[in-house]
Formats: C-alpha cells, sequence, structure tokens
C-alpha cells in the first residue's frame, strides 16, 4: 500500500478495506520523512480516519487507528501530555476491540515506554 498518498493535505480516508495494513512503521517513517508541520498532520489525518470508521461503525478498524492515534501521539510525535492523550485513544482502542495487543499497550503507556 502507498501509504503516503493517504497523508498528503488533500488526500482522502484510507478505505476501510486498507486501515488494517497500516501500522506502526509506516508511522514512523512518515514521522522521519516529513517536515515539523507534516509530522502534526499525521495526526490529525488519523483522527479524521477515526471519525470517519466510527460513522461507517467499523469497530474492529476503529480500534486499529484508536491503537495508531495512541502510538504515534506517545512514540513519534510525544507532545506536551502525550502520556494522557496516548492512553485515552488506548482505552477507546479496547472499547472497540479488546485485543490483548491494544492491553499490553496500555501497560506499555502507564508504564511511560
Amino acid at each position: 500500500m502507498d501509504i503516503k498518498k493517504y497523508f498528503d493535505y488533500y488526500s482522502t480516508v484510507i478505505p476501510i478495506e486498507k486501515v488494517m495494513e497500516l501500522s506502526e512503521n509506516d508511522l514512523d517513517d512518515l514521522y522521519a520523512n516529513s517536515e515539523e508541520v507534516d509530522r502534526m498532520n499525521v495526526f490529525f489525518h488519523l483522527f479524521n480516519e477515526y471519525i470517519y470508521l466510527k460513522q461507517q461503525d467499523a469497530k474492529k478498524e476503529t480500534a486499529h487507528i484508536c491503537y495508531l492515534i495512541s502510538y504515534y501521539v506517545f512514540h513519534p510525535l510525544t507532545p506536551p501530555h502525550s502520556e494522557n492523550i496516548a492512553l485515552e485513544y488506548a482505552k477507546k482502542a479496547i472499547q472497540y476491540d479488546n485485543d490483548i495487543k491494544y492491553n499490553d499497550w496500555i501497560k506499555e503507556v502507564m508504564r511511560g515506554n
């Protein structure tokens, strides 16, 4: 999947059938290869994807995006209050899909790793 096309300024949402292909490594690469403003825009693209998936009632995909929002805020972006924001979205992920990966992620966020 050419992930960058979904993170251009005027891009569309990631199609539901492609969401699960988006990974932590993709987000790390986007962060590493972007200018500062585009790094922030990645967050807003993810947030818009969250809203879209929630409206579509795509629970598994919504959980995945919540997890990725949490990951992106906690690791590469690390804005002020990143732990609180990451924890909130990690909890949302579990509300949509109680996957062990998301439960383990909450523990990592709470440890502050």
